[in-house]
């Protein structure tokens, strides 16, 4: 059953003024969050036409039938691109339909191409920025799920660069430069010394950056204290490691230092209110009032975090799960 019409990816990107350069990863982090990876296209579709036009306020676009017809054209070409990838198609850009956007009730504004594919390209990357970081806070298997579903319907010009985002700390392929090496038991092969295979490849000592770890870490480390202040960072430290040290260097070392404290795509308050929407469906109130004083923290206003309460839980009734024992009225908020 369709959860996104028309109607409603209009109300997402315009009943929420405090949102509207965010809307879209808010959304597309609360429908990975509930698993509604098959819904993220609609999102990505309408965010990329949606954001050639320029905002005024009004919330009386919400009936306006030619933004209403936008957005059902989002819907037709987020199908329509999937079966494409399916025959081996190459996707052209997505724009705004010339025969009707001299018709919306919002200005064009952008002139030239190359600033449309650089715009159209942020956001692309911002999606799966989303998705990844998603990972961390409501599992691995979404987060597959829903990035290769994107994948599908991303246009050949938005798909990402072949090389990571982040600089790896460990570079498959590299052998030592002594060309030192050794027979394996079987006498057929030769192996550098210190060298094990991965599947990505050979890997050395020489292949480990620790300058880039240490930066990582340090990063993470200056992010964590961002969001939970002096003393409370401090106290949910200690609380994770007296839970399981493990716990504590697992969040520290794998996901604060190398992912979530990443913000050469989403800064650290997009970060911030994207953690939020994955945290208010998962009924895990200890872990959502700290991370929403965090994003006030980070640069987020009460009022975007009040309108992101309310565009999530409209994602949740859509979807019609019950994801609170006690209601939504039990959800924290500031």
């Amino acid at each position: 059953m369709s959860v996104l019409t028309a109607e409603r990816l209009v109300k997402l990107a315009y009943n929420y003024p405090a949102l509207h350069n965010t809307w879209y990863l808010v959304a597309c982090a609360a429908l990975t969050v509930v698993n509604q990876p098959n819904e993220i296209p609609k999102i990505f579709h309408f965010a990329l036409r949606q954001q050639l036009l320029e905002y005024n306020g009004n919330k009386c676009l919400l009936t306006d039938k030619y933004l209403l017809q936008l957005a059902q054209d989002s819907i037709n070409s987020s199908i329509k691109y999937a079966e494409f990838t399916a025959v081996g198609v190459n996707l052209p850009d997505i724009l705004i339909p010339y025969t009707y956007y001299d018709k919306l009730p919002l200005a064009y504004k952008f002139n030239r191409t190359e600033d449309i594919s650089k715009m159209q390209y942020t956001i692309a990357s911002k999606f799966r920025e989303v998705i990844l970081k998603s990972a961390a806070l409501s599992g691995l298997p979404k987060a597959i799920n829903a990035l290769m579903i994107l994948k599908t319907v991303t246009p050949n010009s938005l798909r990402p660069d072949v090389r990571p985002a982040r600089q790896l700390t460990v570079a498959p392929g590299h052998l030592l430069s002594s060309g030192i090496v050794e027979e394996d038991v079987a006498g057929t092969n030769f192996k550098s010394v210190n060298t094990d295979d991965t599947i990505d490849g050979p890997i050395s000592d020489e292949s480990i950056n620790a300058r880039l770890i240490k930066k990582n870490l340090a990063r993470g480390s200056n992010f964590w204290n961002s969001v939970y202040l002096p003393k409370v960072n401090k106290r949910i430290r200690n609380q994770m490691f007296d839970a399981y040290p493990d716990l504590w260097y697992y969040a520290y070392h794998n996901v604060y230092a190398p992912l979530l404290s990443f913000t050469d795509i989403l800064s650290a308050k997009e970060t911030s209110m994207c953690v939020v929407s994955l945290l208010i469906p998962q009924d895990v109130n200890p872990q959502l009032k700290g991370h929403l004083k965090g994003a006030v923290n980070v640069g987020a206003t009460k009022s975007e975090l009040t309108e992101l309460r309310s565009l999530v839980f409209d994602i949740c009734d859509w979807t019609g799960g019950n994801y609170w024992a006690k209601g939504k009225e039990s959800v924290a908020k500031l």
